[in-house]
């Protein structure tokens, strides 16, 4: 009995060592690959800097707050098709790291906040239909606009240099990235 619950405590005792002490040392941050992967959420500025992080290493910053409604479909479309893009940019050659879901569903929302939700402007089977095939976007896509965590804490709060329809003029106050 002894021998047993010393070998249990001995196994035990491994693993953390081994999850604690290895993983740094080969440059293996889990929280974030656990973030990535959607088992621990985003706190908001870290989603915040996730955006600006993953999507000013292809776009001007300039170019995402000025992104409106006219400019194309709603920012769960977008980040869906820019996935994609990802996708086949790599098949190509080229190296870009993928987007995960979860990374998305972060990202998006956001967007959503300091640029602009237009999901209200798009009937909800024609935005399913474009991001079909996407759990995480599906998902997000079912909860209600002032339920999303991300985008309910940044309420009110608009990117520096955000299109404002209403005004024609650029937003001067928000938030940027943290």
């Amino acid at each position: 009995m002894k021998k047993g619950l010393l070998f249990t405590v001995a196994v035990l005792a491994t693993l953390v060592v081994g999850l604690l002490i290895v993983p740094p040392l080969l440059g293996i941050d889990l929280m974030a690959r656990a973030k990535a992967h959607g088992l621990v959420a985003y706190s908001t500025d870290e989603a915040v800097a996730l955006a600006y992080e993953r999507c000013t290493g292809c776009h001007d910053s300039e170019k995402i707050v000025k992104y409106c409604t006219r400019c194309g479909p709603p920012f769960i479309v977008a980040s869906h098709f820019m996935q994609k893009y990802v996708e086949i940019t790599n098949q190509n050659g080229l190296v870009v790291e993928p987007f995960t879901d979860a990374e998305l569903v972060a990202i998006v929302q956001v967007w959503n906040a300091l640029v602009g939700n237009w999901e209200v402007d798009w009937k909800k089977q024609d935005l399913a239909k474009l991001i079909a095939g996407n759990k995480g976007l599906l998902g997000l896509l079912e909860i209600p606009l002032d339920q999303r965590p991300i985008e309910s804490a940044l309420q009110g709060k608009r990117a520096p240099g955000a299109y404002i329809e209403e005004q024609n003029q650029p937003a001067t106050a928000g938030a940027g990235a943290s």
